[in-house]
């Protein structure tokens, strides 16, 4: 389907929106849970280093599905993609809901990171498929800030509930979201594209797999044990044979999972390694700023929860503003404007005392950057690609910007744990990790700004060439 064929329907919205908000529960259950970790700790009796699985294996199990998502969107129609991650998704948020054995919640978890794993990219699929060019970052955009409310309201919503109710009804809360978005979803998503039998590279799978879960056991076990022990050195032997034994094995598939031959465009890989890098600064923020308010500022779990929602609401409100700003100029100023908040946002709070306001404008400005700068970033890059290209970009991105979350959590996490162990008392150790990882971040930042400014000279002018209809009127779609 050419661009002029494409006509931004009421039922293409609505397909959009059915996917967007399975990830939005999808996310809002893990950042949810999250406050209710030592709840769960007491109840299931389990330590913390086992119920962080609950975070961190949900993650490294949804990219590892999203690498998949290219072999998916070619094998099977849009609509059957959709319906088997709600209902998977569905499944594992039940029985979570009913669970008091921590193996069953992690299965449940687990389940809910496979859903996740197929929709995320599947969102972004139907836009670049099915949205008019003119109006790509609008859609982005939207989608993103549904997505996006879900950190925003999670700690609350979970530290309210967990109080109130009890843990498992952070689980029926969202059973009737997840409902209406498979009815939804079941009624208007359609495919434009026709499917093909394909082999699923179960090589490059496992490969790719070695390096993902290589790297989070990496630095896991760097802060309990250091580099030089048994696990720490397989976990790395497995890290780089994973990658190394990828990149050669791709090159000679004629359909790889992820190609790596993408990344000898140098506008795609500065793309990706700056969106890389933002997201993993951005999860070290989501770490750092609870653990601070609550060890070393001695502040409870529901005000650190809500001294993030602030910053999540102008993530949100910035992704839907940043969109309609990239569909009228381009991608120059909402990833300047994006990039230029991060860096504030970063250097705040590598050099301002610690304290609450200060975590809070902080945060801020950190969120309204990652607004402004994530999905432009991603659109403006896959927008300059090849059709034929597109597809796997889009895999490419979506598992790297996941991937970067865990990274991030677990980064941040070894740092305050190695200064943790080291220091006379918690608080003082927990604060030195802090402002250390801050700091990292304000020199990651610069690295990224770099660049995306290269990707900004990269980027072709002619993609943002077409003209935005004021007069523009809503279509009817044929069913298909």
């Amino acid at each position: 389907m050419s661009d002029e064929e494409k006509v931004l329907s009421p039922r293409l919205i609505l397909s959009i929106l059915s996917i967007a908000l399975i990830a939005f529960t999808d996310i809002m259950l893990e950042t949810a849970l999250n406050v209710s970790f030592p709840v769960l700790m007491e109840e299931l009796h389990v330590s913390s280093s086992t119920v962080q699985w609950l975070t961190s294996g949900v993650i490294l199990l949804t990219t590892m599905v999203i690498v998949m998502s290219s072999w998916l969107k070619d094998s099977f129609k849009n609509r059957t993609q959709f319906i088997a991650a709600g209902l998977i998704s569905l499944v594992g948020i039940l029985i979570d809901a009913v669970s008091n054995q921590f193996p069953l919640i992690l299965f449940g978890r687990l389940l809910q990171g496979v859903g996740a794993g197929v929709g995320l990219p599947l969102m972004n699929n139907v836009i670049f498929e099915q949205v008019p060019m003119n109006r790509r970052g609008t859609m982005v955009g939207l989608a993103s800030l549904i997505v996006s409310f879900s950190p925003a309201l999670g700690p609350a919503f979970g530290g309210f509930l967990t109080d109130a109710f009890g843990w498992h009804m952070i689980f029926w809360v969202v059973v009737p979201v997840q409902l209406f978005a498979l009815v939804l979803g079941w009624m208007t998503i359609t495919t434009t594209v026709e499917t093909k039998r394909v082999k699923f590279d179960l090589i490059g799978w496992l490969l790719l797999s070695a390096f993902f879960i290589g790297g989070l056991i990496t630095i896991d076990r760097m802060a309990t044990d250091g580099l030089f022990n048994v696990t720490s050195l397989i976990a790395l032997a497995a890290f780089v044979f994973g990658i190394l034994g990828y990149y050669f094995y791709a090159r000679k598939e004629t359909q790889p999972l992820l190609a790596p031959s993408l990344f000898a465009k140098p506008m795609f890989r500065l793309a990706v390694i700056a969106g890389f890098i933002i997201q993993m600064i951005n999860l070290t923020f989501n770490y750092a700023i609870p653990m601070g308010l609550q060890i070393v500022l001695h502040m409870n779990s529901s005000m650190a929860g809500l001294a993030l929602f602030p910053g999540a609401l102008m993530q949100a409100l910035m992704a839907i503003v940043s969109g309609a700003l990239y569909d009228r100029y381009g991608a120059k100023l909402p990833n300047g404007l994006g990039v230029a908040f991060l860096i504030l946002g970063c250097f705040w709070m590598a050099f301002l005392p610690f304290g609450f306001i200060i975590f809070i404008i902080g945060f801020a400005f950190m969120q309204t950057g990652v607004g402004f700068f994530n999905g432009n970033n991603m659109t403006n890059a896959i927008s300059n690609m090849d059709r034929a290209d597109q597809n796997a970009g889009n895999s490419i991105f979506a598992a790297m910007q996941n991937y970067s979350a865990a990274v991030g959590i677990a980064l941040a996490a070894c740092i305050v744990s190695i200064f943790q162990n080291s220091a006379a008392n918690m608080a003082t150790g927990t604060g030195l990790g802090i402002r250390v990882t801050y700091f990292m971040d304000a020199v990651l930042i610069i690295v990224a700004a770099f660049m995306s400014f290269r990707v900004m000279k990269k980027s072709n002018p002619e993609v943002y060439s077409v003209p935005v209809d004021e007069s523009y009127e809503w279509h009817k779609e044929d069913d298909k």
